[in-house]
């Protein structure tokens, strides 16, 4: 029979070992950084421009940088903003500054802030005061030289006024739009969906949304009968000029000029 060897381990030695690497383990794993709150910016919140505003600046446009508020109108946005820590640089279409002319050089801003009348004026008080569409930009069939009108207007203001910021706004830069949805001769516009597939096609994709909510509760005058439901939001929308999206878009260009003619051989040859 052979001789077997049996080993018995001191209990103490083993617990130390095992305290060893247990200290050992905890030393090599990284702890996760931060910590656990619930103090953030929410993409939806009720309150006033001038609340929610501050808050997207303090998440997308850090201290520093080049503002151009090509709406500025009186200033309500930058009421709870301590402007100093920015460069701030103001006009709108009263001082005869249009937004789809800035005057500034290609590539020299870091922020673009836009919030036009977002709604045409259909007749009578209803938007006379912030929403006075034609009052303010003549961009109403006749006036505009475009032939659009009413909603239709309304988005060529916003898509003109993106172009010129597109050209303004250094690579990477931030565009923030305010706007709201609407309905127009009896027909839901999403305007916030209409900007976001016309924009991302155009140079910018999108770094954020935010819904703002009215702290009070909207009326219409003369209702006979509802048939839509009476909006009481708008949004922020937060865009950001991508460098990467022009490269693609232009490799994609690149792409269709070169498979162009060889679509329009195999068609000749078809026929």
């Amino acid at each position: 029979m052979p001789l077997q060897l049996v080993f018995f381990r001191n209990p103490a030695t083993m617990m130390r070992r095992a305290q060893m690497q247990r200290r050992v383990g905890r030393s090599n794993r990284k702890s996760p950084a931060g910590v656990s709150t619930n103090r953030l910016v929410f993409s939806a919140q009720e309150g006033t421009n001038s609340d929610l505003f501050p808050e997207i600046l303090r998440l997308h446009v850090p201290h520093g940088s080049i503002i151009a508020d090509v709406t500025y109108g009186k200033g309500i946005f930058w009421k709870n903003v301590d402007t100093t820590n920015y460069r701030l640089l103001k006009s709108d279409i009263s001082t005869g500054t249009d937004c789809r002319n800035l005057p500034y050089k290609p590539q020299t801003v870091d922020c673009v802030v836009f919030d036009p009348p977002y709604m045409h004026t259909p007749g009578g008080t209803a938007h006379v005061n912030h929403q006075n569409y034609e009052e303010y930009y003549r961009n109403n069939a006749g006036q505009n030289g475009s032939g659009k009108k009413y909603h239709e207007a309304v988005l060529d203001l916003y898509f003109k006024a993106a172009g010129e910021a597109h050209r303004v706004l250094r690579d990477e830069g931030i565009y923030i739009v305010k706007c709201g949805d609407e309905v127009c001769a009896n027909q839901q516009r999403l305007t916030h969906v209409e900007l976001i597939n016309e924009l991302t096609q155009n140079g910018f994709i999108v770094e954020d949304l935010f819904v703002l909510l009215r702290n009070n509760r909207p009326g219409v005058s003369r209702v006979i009968r509802q048939v839509h439901a009476r909006k009481n939001h708008s949004y922020f929308l937060v865009f950001r000029k991508s460098k990467r999206k022009r490269l693609l878009n232009g490799r994609r260009e690149d792409l269709r000029r070169v498979a162009a003619p060889q679509v329009r051989g195999t068609l000749h040859q078809t026929i």
